[in-house]
């Protein structure tokens, strides 16, 4: 753990240096994953890059502090140490004023519930795209969606929106309906917050064409993830992701 809290220190430093934002890494969890959920993968693929069949997995959120304030984007799982990570870097789940979501997997809304089944954030608007929110809540009418987000008042958005002062939504479904990413910037500083785009970064950053199991549209989720890996490389944009090693952030140029 000692050298992903450096890493993360690294990662936080390296951005407010040079803009007017700093970035915080979060870490719920970390663990592995087996390869048998990747889709599109061959034997080989898969054994050159995961010769013992595990993958590193892990579930992460990030802060991101601007001059308006601090932003979550995505809460972790349930029963989840997002709130004791903010709690580490000096803010109370009380003072968390914005989250905005990627999409409504449970390891991405989850920690929206504290262990009481109160809001862990109390003072907080939840924003999230109108396609995620209509898939789960009108479409498939998940209640644990629903009772988390009853919790909060909801603001919802359409790509290509302005979601907050410098936050715009990029259109990167596939994944879910309306996974969304967050182009982030502050006085010339940029950083895209891209949610589930990269699971398993080893593989998936020499393959963009390897989906995972859990995708709802796998095909869609490739054409986003190769139109995301091409935008931030052409404009040499930093990319953080809930699913990559710590600290999480990653350059494709």
């Amino acid at each position: 753990m000692t050298r992903f809290i450096l890493a993360v220190l690294i990662a936080a430093l390296s951005f407010s240096s040079a803009s007017a934002f700093e970035i915080v890494t979060l870490i719920d969890r970390t663990g592995t994953a087996k390869t048998d959920i990747l889709l599109g993968a061959s034997e080989a693929e898969t054994a050159k890059y995961y010769p013992d069949g595990e993958m590193p997995s892990q579930v992460l959120a990030f802060l991101v502090k601007t001059k308006g304030g601090g932003i979550l984007f995505d809460t972790g799982l349930p029963d989840g140490r997002i709130a004791e990570e903010l709690t580490k870097n000096g803010l109370a789940p009380e003072d968390v004023r914005t989250i905005l979501l990627t999409h409504l997997h449970g390891d991405h809304y989850g920690g929206l519930v504290n262990a009481e089944g109160k809001a862990a954030f109390p003072n907080a608007e939840v924003y999230v795209s109108k396609p995620e929110y209509d898939y789960w809540v009108n479409e498939l009418k998940d209640k644990k969606v629903i009772s988390a987000l009853s919790l909060y008042d909801v603001r919802q958005f359409i790509f290509g929106d302005e979601v907050v002062d410098g936050v715009r939504a990029i259109d990167t479904t596939g994944h879910t309906p309306g996974h969304v990413s967050y182009l982030v910037e502050d006085e010339g500083g940029k950083i895209i917050i891209a949610g589930d785009i990269i699971h398993f970064q080893t593989i998936q950053l020499a393959n963009p064409e390897v989906a995972v199991k859990y995708d709802v549209d796998p095909e869609k989720a490739v054409q986003s993830r190769k139109f995301l890996f091409g935008y931030a490389a052409q404009k040499k944009i930093p990319v953080a992701g809930m699913h990559i090693i710590p600290p999480g952030i990653i350059n494709l140029h």
